[in-house]
């Protein structure tokens, strides 16, 4: 919770990069986030029901682009994400937990 019955503003980005993870593995890709945007259009409310949806943008090499929206059930937009995500191999993972 940010201020009293609305969303903090870290925990509305959290969702946006778990929800791009969710979209990453239903297209199949390995990635890590670079950057992370998120716009804020009103408050998220805490007991109100929201619908989230991403998509795959544009491909540029190892790059993919992302969006998403986060909406009121009457479809109002309450804020959206864009990020940047770069594609890796299963080694890199492997590769971060050998580091201190």
């Amino acid at each position: 919770m940010g201020a009293p019955g609305i969303a903090h503003g870290g925990a509305v980005a959290t969702v946006f990069d778990d929800l791009f993870g969710f979209l990453l593995f239903i297209i199949g890709e390995l990635a890590v986030t670079r950057s992370l945007n998120v716009d804020y259009v009103a408050p998220v409310r805490l007991g109100t029901p929201y619908t989230v949806t991403a998509s795959l943008d544009r491909r540029e090499g190892r790059r993919l682009y992302v969006s998403a929206h986060l909406r009121r059930s009457d479809g109002y937009e309450i804020a959206t994400a864009t990020a940047l995500f770069m594609t890796v191999t299963i080694e890199h993972f492997a590769r971060a937990l050998e580091q201190p």
